[in-house]
């Protein structure tokens, strides 16, 4: 079973599936190397290009890819509307970005990129966002914290609201499906994730 572990969560995928950490930094503790686009697309200074975290190949005929960004937002600080802003963007920026490094792996014929570099082929993409969010508040006394998780509940849910259908319409203009998945009510169909985190 494939498995990436990002930020304090582990993501687990079917066996038939191919998956590859596409962000992923040289590790010198474990000899690990910087993925295909951290060695090559950010290497020599390019800006503004920036990658999905997980890139996963499906086994379906025709090909078939999921492009996924995970935010682990635990441990920000609670705020208002900028936040979802700034995911709108990142998640844009980085499928453009995916969508050109892998153009380049399948030009390159980069050998580790094969399976995900199939761009010519047209391959179906889908684009996921797994949004962790900071907790509700526990250090305020019980009634101040009940009232205020509500507020920030509902906040919550119409930000997280805003985001999907923003993300889903722009996405929708480029023929990218998009789904959002978090640990808890939008859990993925298709594999797992486990919290790391105590």
């Amino acid at each position: 079973m494939p498995r990436i572990t990002e930020r304090k969560l582990a993501f687990e995928f079917p066996d038939d599936w191919q998956v590859v950490a596409y962000d992923r930094q040289a590790d010198s503790t474990t000899d690990t190397p910087a993925s295909f686009y951290r060695r090559v697309v950010e290497r020599g200074g390019v800006q503004q290009v920036c990658g999905m975290d997980i890139v996963c190949r499906l086994p379906s005929v025709p090909e078939s890819l999921q492009f996924i960004e995970v935010k682990d937002d635990r441990k920000r600080e609670m705020a208002a509307g900028p936040r979802h802003t700034e995911l709108f963007r990142v998640v844009m920026q980085k499928t453009a970005g995916t969508l050109a490094g892998l153009l380049l792996a399948e030009r390159l014929q980069e050998e580790g990129m094969l399976p995900y570099a199939c761009l010519s082929k047209e391959p179906a993409i889908e684009v996921v966002l797994f949004l962790v969010e900071p907790d509700l508040v526990p250090e305020l006394p019980q009634a101040a914290a009940s009232t205020e998780n509500n507020l920030y509940r509902l906040a919550r849910k119409e930000r997280v609201s805003g985001l999907d259908q923003r993300l889903t319409a722009k996405l929708a203009e480029w023929g990218l499906p998009f789904r959002l998945h978090d640990l808890d009510k939008r859990q993925p169909a298709l594999w797992t994730v486990r919290n790391l985190q105590p």
